[in-house]
């Protein structure tokens, strides 16, 4: 291999490795805040449900198998909102980091770099082809801090 191939293909190597960190760090990040979008609203239906299903029976039932002092609704309702609000700051940071959307991005740029690593080692790429689209990917990485 000639020496800018090699040159360039240490540049792809490096350039997919800081990508390969990126989605390590970012898509547990995003299954996480999804899950708790997911589960928080989940949760907090299912509390407010049991009150204005069940009415004052279930109520009155639970406060007296729970032992309370207050009647239970209070603490289906503040449990309910804790996790309404959980769910509201988790889609709200999803939305407004735009991590689904970086992730995305960072995926598709690996597999670019993966192409293009692949084609210059096998040599079926020439140096300014591959050069074109390595910048090309680098360009798109940026938007995503890699």
């Amino acid at each position: 291999m000639s020496e800018p191939a090699d040159a360039l293909l240490s540049r792809v190597k490096a350039t997919r490795a800081q990508v390969d960190a990126f989605v390590a760090a970012a898509a547990p990040r995003k299954r996480r805040l999804l899950n708790t979008t997911i589960v928080g609203g989940a949760v907090a239906a299912a509390l407010t449900a049991v009150p204005a299903v069940g009415g004052a029976p279930v109520t009155s039932w639970l406060t007296t198998a729970l032992g309370l002092e207050s009647p239970v609704w209070r603490l289906l309702c503040g449990a309910a909102s804790l996790s309404s609000i959980a769910a509201t700051i988790a889609t709200t940071t999803l939305k407004s980091t735009h991590l689904e959307e970086h992730v995305a991005r960072a995926l598709a740029c690996r597999a670019r770099l993966e192409a293009i690593e692949t084609g210059i080692a096998l040599g079926y790429v020439d140096v300014r082809q591959a050069t074109t689209d390595y910048l090309k990917c680098v360009e798109d990485a940026a938007v995503i801090g890699a």
